[in-house]
């Protein structure tokens, strides 16, 4: 005889709880996956916010501010491997030169960093232990999801009236990657989310490429050294139409997974009738 299925609070309780113990364990061996697991956490908070009231400002700040002290060596890391697929795909163009000019971040400051952002994310698995998440419904995790969908079009539909607008796509990029995340974490609630889970993917590495290249080329005007001017005037222009032709495949990307209302979406491809 199968097991009982557990109550849906149990089974996020227990994701939660080992998202934040695998964040903090990669917080001093692995920064990529440390703030990987920062942002799927965010997502689930998001999805939970109604449910968890006043306790979500509190988590939602503890994970941002895990993620914030773990940004600088991440971010340098980053910027020194596209240097390198930017000169495999343009040979002898500058882009080693500039990587080795970058500018690396304090290793002492990185290690007192990530020891604070371990604090924090222990700190907040300990209360979620002492005190776990209420009980939970379908229709509270369709809820959560159908506002992670509308603040991801919206999203969208300002990116599309910003389109040469950095900020626009980069904040887009966070609510589509939220969705991204609580669409997978309920897929096997509602199956219909699994494809789904692909084309967003899609849709997040290029805002994710996007915003690296928009991020190299803000380093790149803050060096003090490094190519020349001429060079780098030539390299700014390659990252320029990098950004260009990402923001154009990003948007195309994008009408296709939010066309749609939220709850149009939901009612023709997820799950029949709509929630409340």
């Amino acid at each position: 005889m199968a097991p009982p299925l557990r109550p849906l609070h149990a089974q996020l309780q227990d994701g939660l709880v080992g998202e934040l113990t695998r964040a903090a364990t990669h917080c001093a061996r692995d920064v990529h996956d440390a703030r990987k697991c920062c942002k799927k956490l965010r997502g689930v908070l998001r999805l939970l916010r109604k449910p968890l009231g006043t306790r979500y400002g509190e988590a939602n700040r503890a994970v941002r501010d895990a993620a914030r002290l773990l940004a600088g060596r991440r971010e340098h890391q980053v910027a020194v491997s596209l240097c390198a697929t930017l000169e495999a795909r343009f040979p002898d163009s500058g882009w080693q030169r500039l990587a080795d000019g970058l500018d690396r971040p304090a290793e002492d400051g990185d290690e007192h960093a990530g020891d604070r952002a371990r604090t924090l994310l222990d700190a907040l698995r300990a209360d979620l232990e002492a005190e776990p998440l209420p009980p939970l419904t379908p229709e509270d995790l369709a809820e959560g999801l159908l506002e992670g969908y509308r603040r991801a079009r919206r999203g969208l539909r300002n990116a599309q009236a910003h389109p040469a607008h950095p900020a626009a796509l980069h904040e887009w990029r966070k609510d589509a990657k939220y969705h991204m995340h609580q669409v997978a974490l309920l897929a096997p609630l509602w199956p219909a989310l699994k494809s789904r889970r692909k084309r967003l993917a899609r849709l997040c590495d290029a805002l994710g490429d996007h915003h690296d290249r928009h991020d190299l080329a803000l380093r790149m005007a803050a060096m003090r050294g490094g190519p020349a001017a001429g060079e780098r005037s030539l390299l700014h222009a390659q990252l320029q139409r990098e950004q260009e032709r990402l923001a154009a495949r990003a948007l195309r990307q994008g009408e296709r997974c939010f066309s749609r209302g939220a709850r149009t979406w939901w009612r023709e491809t997820v799950a029949g009738p709509v929630y409340r």
